[in-house]
């Protein structure tokens, strides 16, 4: 095998050219590869931070009835869990908030996840500097110490190793730090610091069983199968609903607690588009591969009769594939390690290109897994591009082979057919991927022309949180609101100023059941339920949001004045399908204040775009009552307000500080942003794929034509026009891709069908896609052909008689 191996080196040293263009194009397969696997690695199976990821899971619960899949967990849900220490090694809850900072004169706002004191020992995560919380601080009222995580310590502290101990302001209020988290762990992924969630025993009561506020995880204990824990779930939910469900609230709501593994839940929706990227760059590598067995095999007919000669010499048929193989390893690993390299920069590149809110607190590590995926991808491709010749080299008959080296030194039919089986074969792989690539544009397409129910062009926005140890009373809090949204009125540029919470689009959904005067609620009825919005007067003239009939609440909807509601169509359309719902009262809980509907407006889609839920909305008037923060919302004629808004703020209170201040049309826009990615890659992909078959097909055209210039030569000295040689050479193109995009299509109506639950409006089987697409490459493969055609054409036919 050394000798093998010299000799190889050698050969590839006599032919730099051939090994440099193998090289590199392994670099760019293994490189892609690699690169998206260490993205999927990380996402989806060992993300960094997190010891032992497959033991932690996340407690969900559903109320199926009310279309709620899948939501977020009560203090007695995490309670109910925590108490099976025999499953769960460390329970903890969560609930995502911010604070702020005072940073110099600038004050800034940081996220901040309240955690109860086991956060850190479900994850299995250490800080670099100091300790976590311990159960003392986990307490209301003693819970001032904060632990900070990497990126905070770096921006606003330097690094400063000597931060452990040190007391800071946050909300205005003394918190001393007591440790600093590793970079690698950031979980939640919004989360800039920890604090104590401190949950008073009064939070521990049946009447809370169904306030789904809290982000509950646990860790299981080793040994413990999941199935074993998801049945511990379902007797959690067998007792809730046979102890403390009297009303039969529960079971009629078809309400129930349920695991999830924590990766799972992250990872969402990215799951299905990172593993059709990671099928995508395989198909990149077997099209590489096809490209590189097609060189190996003009390069060995090349070396027919060296080859021949050994093996009537004596040497055995596997020692003649072992030579192979042995030319094939020695290029296999410079494109390893080259590949490897290329990964870690494309990975750079990647986090980049990626849209913000995906790769917050997110990193990738070319850890152990990832390297041993480099080594068996390598591995793969070269078995692959080495099978080609040492399939042709076991069909060969050698003796054969020299005479007919001797008579012309051509190749034989039977290689040329390889070669362009070959070669169709990138061609239907890189159609396979550029019909992906098209669907999934179109789709993004035809997400980008959906109404959203009010216009996006020209609204800025900006959300300030409140601190409660500054404003205590409501009366504080909508004193705030009306002040700026009064002040921001007059600023030059502002057509209207209003302000709401939560945002179309910023990732909150607020949602409550709600109660109809005069309307019983049989016993066990969910009752009526909707999203929940809070705005002041003059958000729907801001927003564009129509409004069918009634009033807009007007600035004498306040505290002290008769309660009043707005609601959308949708829940019209739901709970008065045959009413004027104007003049009718609403509430929520069982004993709130009545709410007079004053107006019907347009839909929202809050959300998303692709999956309208359908859910009706209802909108409570701000002043009225107030929430702890706001998003405040400028309709403008031109000209950039970024800074006015966080002036006008500090105007009122120079200690609040202004975030998330970006145009309405972002929120959208970084809606679609995980689709947007996916087709970006995709495209990128597919592109590649196509350049590296129009290669292909241009290599074996080319090779076609050297090996037939004698053939070509007595065609045209006996009378064949140029022309008809042109023809000849281009039909052979044609067909070769025509194989290859009969062969593609094929495999795309089989692959594409995959796709599905990722397209919007669009069939899997769009005919102008797959004819849009077969077209291109039948476009490309015909250029790809012309080029050695017209080298063809200027055959010299004394020339070529004489040409060996």
């Amino acid at each position: 095998m050394l000798f093998d191996l010299r000799y190889a080196l050698r050969v590839l040293l006599k032919n730099p050219g051939f090994a440099l263009t193998a090289i590199l194009a392994l670099a760019l397969g293994i490189g892609a590869n690699t690169a998206i696997f260490s993205m999927v690695n990380s996402v989806l199976f060992h993300p960094p931070g997190i010891s032992e990821p497959d033991r932690v899971v996340a407690v969900r619960v559903r109320y199926d009835k009310l279309n709620m899949k899948s939501i977020g967990t009560s203090v007695m849900d995490f309670k109910d869990v925590r108490d099976h220490g025999d499953i769960f090694e460390a329970v903890a809850t969560s609930s995502m908030g911010s604070m702020n900072y005072l940073h110099g004169d600038l004050p800034v706002r940081l996220m901040s996840a309240q955690v109860t004191y086991r956060w850190f020992d479900v994850f299995g995560a250490t800080p670099i500097l100091g300790r976590t919380f311990s159960s003392e601080e986990d307490v209301k009222g003693a819970n001032f110490v904060a632990v900070l995580s990497y990126p905070t310590w770096d921006r606003y502290f330097g690094k400063d190793p000597g931060i452990v101990g040190r007391t800071i302001s946050l909300n205005q209020q003394p918190y001393k730090v007591i440790g600093v988290m590793p970079a690698a762990f950031v979980r939640p992924s919004q989360a800039e610091l920890w604090v104590p969630l401190g949950l008073p025993p009064s939070e521990f009561s049946p009447n809370n069983r169904h306030n789904q506020h809290l982000s509950t995880v646990a860790r299981l204990r080793a040994g413990i199968p999941f199935q074993r824990a998801q049945a511990t779930a379902r007797v959690i939910t067998e007792r809730v609903l046979q102890n403390e469900d009297p009303q039969g609230y529960a079971k009629s709501s078809l309400w129930g607690v349920f695991l999830v593994p924590y990766m799972e839940l992250v990872a969402g929706d990215l799951k299905t588009p990172m593993l059709v990227l990671m099928g995508a760059v395989v198909f990149v590598l077997l099209i590489v591969c096809s490209n590189i067995a097609g060189l190996m095999l003009a390069r060995a007919s090349s070396r027919g009769r060296e080859i021949a000669l050994r093996a009537v010499l004596g040497a055995a048929r596997w020692q003649l594939i072992r030579q192979l193989w042995a030319e094939s390893a020695l290029l296999v690993i410079p494109g390893g390690l080259l590949g490897c390299a290329a990964a870690y920069a494309g990975i750079q590149v990647l986090l980049k290109l990626a849209p913000e809110d995906l790769t917050k607190g997110f990193t990738v590590q070319m850890d152990v897994r990832v390297l041993l995926f480099t080594a068996a991808v390598s591995l793969a491709a070269g078995i692959l591009f080495g099978l080609a010749p040492a399939w042709q080299l076991s069909r060969t008959d050698h003796f054969e082979s020299l005479k007919e080296g001797g008579r012309s030194g051509t190749a034989g039919r039977m290689k040329q057919t390889l070669r362009t089986a070959l070669a169709s074969a990138e061609i239907g792989l890189a159609l396979i991927l550029l019909v992906g690539a098209g669907l999934f544009i179109r789709s993004l397409n035809e997400l980008q022309q959906v109404n959203a129910g009010f216009q996006a062009k020209g609204v800025l926005t900006g959300t300030t949180v409140l601190p409660a140890t500054r404003y205590k009373k409501e009366e504080e809090q909508a004193n705030f609101y009306r002040s700026v949204v009064d002040r921001l009125q007059t600023l030059p540029g502002v057509q209207i100023a209003a302000a709401a919470i939560p945002l179309p689009f910023s990732g909150d959904d607020w949602s409550a059941s709600f109660k109809i005067d005069g309307r019983p609620q049989p016993p066990g009825d969910p009752g009526p339920h909707g999203s929940v919005r809070y705005i002041t007067p003059r958000y729907f003239a801001a927003m564009g949001i129509p409004i069918r009939m009634g009033r807009a609440f007007t600035d004498q909807d306040r505290l002290g004045a008769d309660r009043v509601a707005i609601v959308d169509d949708a829940l019209v359309a739901q709970y008065w399908p045959n009413e004027n719902p104007i003049g009718k009262r609403i509430r929520q809980g069982q004993s709130g204040p009545w709410e007079t509907i004053v107006a019907v407006v347009g839909h929202v889609r809050h959300s998303d775009l692709a999956a309208d839920s359908g859910k009706g909305t209802y909108y409570y008037p701000i002043y009225q009552d107030p929430a702890p923060y706001v998003s405040f919302v400028l309709k403008n004629s031109g000209g950039r307000l970024e800074s006015a808004l966080r002036e006008t703020v500090r105007s009122v209170d120079p200690n609040q500080p202004v975030f998330a201040i970006k145009p309405m049309d972002e929120w959208i826009a970084e809606s679609l942003g995980s689709r947007r990615f996916a087709v970006t890659l995709m495209s990128g992909f597919a592109l590649i794929a196509l350049f590296l078959s129009a290669i292909g097909v241009f290599g074996v055209i080319s090779y076609g034509v050297t090996q037939r210039t004698q053939e070509i030569g007595i065609r045209m000295a006996i009378g064949a026009e140029r022309t008809q040689v042109l023809g000849m050479i281009l039909t052979g193109g044609l067909k070769l891709a025509g194989a290859g995009i009969l062969a593609g299509l094929i495999g795309a109506a089989i692959l594409t069908k995959l796709l599905s639950s990722q397209l919007f409006h669009v069939n899997p089987f769009d005919p102008v896609t797959f004819a849009g697409t077969a077209i291109v490459l039948l476009l490309v493969a015909l250029l790809a052909s012309y080029l050695p055609a017209r080298r063809a054409m200027g055959v010299d036919p004394m020339v070529a008689l004489r040409y060996e």
